[in-house]
């Protein structure tokens, strides 16, 4: 009988060990924002997605990730249908829980037409521009109080969905907006990746203060455990920037290290 419960002790001890070791399933959502977050049936599905995918899978949790629009992704994820989202600055979504350690830094510039002339010097010489930006992107205060004064009018016109950034660059091209204000990592990319390069040229950094424009894999409040992932998330990046495979990481998408 001794014998008998031993056994039986041993297999549930076992089955809970397995439990534990197996992690959770993580999933994680943004609109695709390469080379912060990419396709999710490429290759190479984007930084920050190969940061969270080792870092949390060395804990024994499992990434999945999907590409959704950027407000479907906020709103879901924190209702918890998701676990986070990526490539988040704080003011977009400020109950969320973030790592301490930043994992971008976004650069905002304003991109015109080669032929165009303008640059951008301060929210005044955005007086009969025709501005295109993305739903619920964070464009810093300023911006984004101009953002919602001229939504709906030429002045101010605002896209979401999945393919929000190809019909915004688009829209460019065509002239039925003559400025578009993207990180600059992300616009070069998406240009590059359309053949596009040579139609549109950087008409000027945003001034968006530095520290507004971290960005971050940003797990939802819903969850109990998501100071839990934060962490773990937390120290692989310290972990990775100094064993040197953050660095191997960024370099796979032709990027610096953001610090």
């Amino acid at each position: 009988m001794k014998n008998y419960w031993y056994h039986v002790i041993i297999v549930l001890l076992t089955i809970i060990f397995i439990s534990n070791a197996s992690g959770d399933q993580l999933v994680l959502v943004a609109d695709e924002w390469c080379p912060y977050n990419c396709s999710p049936d490429s290759e190479n599905k984007g930084y920050m997605v190969d940061l969270a995918s080792q870092i949390l899978g060395e804990a024994g949790h499992k990434i999945k990730y999907l590409a959704i629009n950027w407000s479907r992704s906020v709103i879901k994820a924190r209702e918890g249908l998701y676990h986070g989202i990526i490539g988040a600055s704080k003011a977009e979504a400020p109950d969320f829980i973030y790592t301490q350690e930043p994992l971008g830094l976004a650069n905002n510039h304003y991109w015109v037409k080669k032929s165009d002339p303008w640059r951008f010097n301060g929210l005044a010489s955005l007086k009969d521009r025709w501005l295109g930006v993305i739903q619920d992107y964070d464009y810093g205060k300023e911006l984004s109080n101009y953002i919602q004064k001229n939504e709906g009018t030429f002045d101010v016109q605002v896209r979401a969905g999945d393919d929000a950034l190809d019909i915004l660059i688009r829209k460019l091209e065509h002239g039925r907006i003559n400025t578009l204000n993207e990180d600059q990592n992300v616009f070069l990319f998406k240009v590059k990746s359309l053949g596009k390069s040579d139609l549109f040229q950087d008409a000027g950094h945003d001034l968006t203060p530095i520290d507004a424009n971290y960005i971050y894999i940003a797990f939802s409040p819903y969850f109990k455990k998501a100071r839990d992932y934060s962490r773990i998330l937390n120290e692989g990046i310290i972990r990775y920037r100094k064993n040197g495979k953050l660095r191997d990481i960024l370099s796979k998408y032709g990027l610096p290290d953001w610090k």
